[in-house]
């Protein structure tokens, strides 16, 4: 590291502290600093603030035959995936696979698929979120889709962290979805948070948006308030249109380096926030997800929606790891 690249260092890590990187901040970091440097920024900012790594785990309640058309979805009935199709699990289904992770994970998230959840499914899984808080020590979110306010007031007085997701930029979000708007998500958020919900909010790096795109994101999610941000990366399923351009070449696949700048300067922006690391992390980082440890607040074990996970204690032993080599 140059003597240069540690000045600049110390002057961004006391402005992000501030809360106050901007636009212009971000992109230049972005395009003059190497991966590592940007990393090493990140970790002095999150070892300013709090230096843990917390876990969450999910699980797929509800799975496929969802009629929106987002390009990145094996669960869209307009892509064409070979994957477990199955209605709403029962609570007692939900509470058990809840239970294995109890003492491991701080965080379980009951998802679903589909636009949004109707009213009978809805009493079912407030039904399984009351069983969870009675019989476990994790605290629960839940990914529902589009849920109207006096939803959202429930799940307040339950205690649940709401998760919807931005998936991308305002400005690039026509890319990937036409069935619903990047407008729709932002109207369900910001009730939320009018509500005193915490939310997480995040998105899905390589759908072929530029680094530029990504940052917007980033400023965007900071704007709403949002408490954690999901960062997932494509994990191309084939059927999916994602897949298919980017088997064509429309969509470059992102690489390593870009997507562990694209992670950390999610710290730098968003300080305050929990950035934590979900899905396609074995998928592209390959042999470098304990890199991206260093920008991390967060991280999703388990297995994702349709797509499996890493074994959990090989993602144990890496955290370990982590910190025994970071002290």
């Amino acid at each position: 590291m140059k003597g240069e690249s540690l000045i600049d260092i110390e002057s961004f890590l006391e402005k992000s502290l501030k809360n106050k990187i901007d636009f212009d901040d971000a992109i230049y970091l972005y395009n003059n600093f190497n991966t590592i440097d940007l990393l090493y920024l990140a970790f002095k900012i999150k070892n300013k603030i709090n230096n843990k790594i917390k876990l969450c785990a999910i699980i797929n309640a509800k799975s496929g035959k969802c009629p929106e058309d987002c390009i990145f979805c094996s669960q869209s009935i307009h892509n064409k995936c070979n994957i477990p199709i199955y209605p709403l699990k029962s609570k007692n289904e939900i509470l058990e696979y809840a239970k294995t992770f109890d003492g491991i994970v701080e965080r379980f998230s009951i998802v679903t698929s589909g636009k949004k959840i109707n009213d009978d499914e809805f009493v079912k899984i407030v039904e399984a979120i009351e069983l969870i808080k009675e019989e476990t020590n994790l605290k629960v979110c839940c990914s529902l889709g589009l849920l109207d306010r006096e939803k959202l007031k429930e799940l307040k007085k339950l205690d649940v962290r709401l998760h919807n997701n931005l998936e991308t930029s305002k400005n690039y979000f026509k890319n990937i979805c036409s069935t619903h708007s990047y407008d729709d998500k932002v109207k369900v958020i910001k009730e939320a948070k009018k509500l005193g919900l915490e939310v997480c909010s995040g998105g899905i790096f390589g759908l072929g948006e530029s680094a530029e795109e990504r940052i917007k994101m980033a400023f965007e999610l900071k704007e709403l308030g949002v408490d954690s941000v999901p960062i997932n990366i494509l994990h191309p399923i084939e059927g999916t249109k994602a897949y298919q351009k980017i088997k064509n070449g429309e969509i470059k696949p992102i690489s390593i380096s870009d997507a562990l700048k694209s992670i950390a300067i999610y710290k730098i922006i968003l300080p305050y926030a929990e950035i934590r690391l979900a899905g396609g992390r074995i998928y592209n980082l390959r042999d470098f997800q304990s890199y991206a440890l260093m920008a991390l607040d967060g991280l999703m074990v388990g297995n994702y929606l349709t797509t499996k996970g890493r074994g959990l204690e090989d993602d144990l032993m890496m955290i370990r790891d982590f910190y025994n080599l970071m002290g």
